[in-house]
């Protein structure tokens, strides 16, 4: 069986996408192009630019002598002043824009009829949403961040602890520490799907159920609305189609931040494309039929999804993140899966796995929360995100290795299962982490059979009697869990026999 972590070194660098260099956008802004490909989910696209008019030819020189016109002789031989000639109109061809108006059927969240929207949601408790929602207001970072905006927004609303720091000493969600699902450069260039948006609320702390349209109806949809912006305890993101609503763009994703039954139900977005359009009331009927259009990417219906906090308390900041993303995480998954399916006995699974994650080389499935780079150069060692504070670097490099110290320590004096794991001993104390976490996910107790499940469940109160093991488990297993959740939605990752998956799961 082919190593899993040496599918992961091989698989990894193929989704890393490059940004195209600024100085290419503006030459292809100021160059006569085709029409760029149907834009991604998520993005914000400027218009296609004019297409250049060329110059007129210019006059040919005559050496005849020009004939006297009859005014100059009427007057002597002396001519006429002439108007001086006017250079041909050229249309300019705009390189960058200054938001955008409004559709008629969108009422600005700052007119007056907005303000009167706002003040007949308020008297009818519709507005519970939007004060926890509007103390993190923000600007999506990217054109395509607006999935990555949303989400940072609501995490933030909810005061879910991210695990890392922001700027020392604070720890704060920014959007670029949400890359657990896709790699940040695929994201600037062609956003989220409704499945990964789940994915990353999942991998950072977050309940989340998600409907799409096609499974939804009118009346569903419009009870959810009033059930999220009636309280504080869950929030609607919604991912609809710009263009069904009159706007410019494809797809993208908001909060709903209100919902008033006026005018037969009108609902505020709190629109995260700040750069492009104001907040604004949108008619709940025309809000639905614009998450029904298909995502681009995907090809599935759009939707919405609903974030709540988890009922109990966030674990505690971590060390360790699972070291994968969706466009590989399925050919990871899969064989320790099957391993989970076939297994006659805990010890049998434990040798398995083993068997699979064994090997002196490759990357390691779970790795720390900090990007790495040679030690020689450890003082630019940065957190996900390029916000980070640079100081910190060594400071955080030293703090993570003394907690891997404590883990390893704890694991070689109390944990069987460490013991049982014939892999690198350089990487061990984080594949022990991750077992744990495969253990006590989901989908893999679903694949067990009731004997091995009862055996797994007995091992894992064991193991995870600490409450820093626990702490770390729990947050792998939460990405473990979105990966596994998402591959499944969008039909790349299998499920035992008679259970849900692919485009039907609700």
């Amino acid at each position: 069986m082919r190593n899993l972590r040496q599918t992961l070194h091989f698989l990894t660098p193929s989704f890393s996408l490059q940004r195209p260099a600024a100085s290419h956008l503006r030459h292809f802004l100021t160059t006569h192009q085709p029409s760029p490909p149907p834009p991604q989910s998520g993005h914000e696209h400027l218009p296609s630019p004019l297409p250049s008019c060329p110059s007129p030819p210019p006059t040919p020189r005559t050496k005849s002598r020009p004939t006297t016109p009859p005014t100059a002789m009427a007057t002597g031989g002396r001519r006429s002043p002439e108007p001086a000639a006017q250079p041909p109109s050229i249309p300019t061809k705009p390189t960058s824009y200054y938001m955008r108006e409004l559709p008629e059927n969108i009422v600005k969240y700052d007119s007056s009829e907005g303000k009167a929207l706002f003040k007949a949601a308020l008297n009818e408790g519709g507005m519970e949403a939007f004060f926890p929602l509007s103390q993190q207001f923000l600007t999506q970072n990217e054109p395509a961040f607006c999935g990555l905006g949303t989400l940072c927004m609501i995490l933030n609303a909810f005061k879910i602890d991210p695990a890392s720091t922001w700027r020392k000493p604070w720890r704060w969600f920014t959007q670029e520490m949400l890359d657990c699902c896709r790699p940040l450069e695929y994201v600037k260039q062609n956003g989220i799907t409704l499945a990964e948006f789940t994915c990353l609320a999942k991998c950072n702390g977050l309940e989340a159920t998600t409907r799409y349209a096609n499974l939804t109806s009118f009346e569903e949809f419009e009870q959810a609305v009033k059930d999220c912006t009636h309280s504080v305890d869950q929030v609607m993101a919604v991912s609809y189609s710009r263009a069904s609503l009159g706007q410019t763009g494809s797809g993208h994703f908001s909060p709903a931040g209100g919902y008033t039954s006026l005018n037969g139900g009108m609902v505020l977005i709190l629109d995260v494309a700040r750069f492009k359009y104001p907040s604004y009331w949108v008619p709940i009927r025309a809000l639905y039929e614009a998450l029904l259009p298909p995502d681009n990417t995907s090809g599935q219906p759009r939707g919405y999804c609903i974030l709540r906090r988890p009922p109990a308390e966030t674990p505690n900041p971590a060390l360790l993140t699972l070291n994968a993303t969706t466009p590989v995480w399925p050919a990871l998954y899969e064989p320790l899966a099957n391993v989970a399916t076939t297994a006659a006995s805990y010890d049998s699974l434990i040798s398995s796995l083993s068997a699979i994650l064994s090997s002196p080389t490759g990357l390691p499935i779970v790795t720390s929360r900090y990007e790495s780079v040679p030690l020689s150069n450890l003082a630019v060692t940065l957190p996900h995100s390029p916000s980070f504070d640079a100081s910190a670097g060594v400071e955080t490099h030293s703090a993570y290795r003394r907690g891997v110290a404590r883990l390893k320590r704890y694991f070689a004096e109390n944990s069987r299962l460490y013991q049982q794991l014939n892999t690198d001993d350089l990487w061990k104390t984080e594949i022990t982490v991750f077992v744990l976490a495969l253990l006590s996910s989901r989908d893999i107790k679903e694949r067990m059979s009731t004997k091995v499940k009862e055996e797994v469940e007995e091992k894992l109160t064991e193991e995870l009697a600490d409450d820093t093991i626990r702490s770390e488990v729990i947050a792998v297993r939460r990405q473990l869990e979105g990966l596994t959740d998402c591959s499944q939605t969008q039909g790349t990752c299998s499920k035992p026999a008679g259970t849900c998956c692919g485009r039907n799961c609700r």
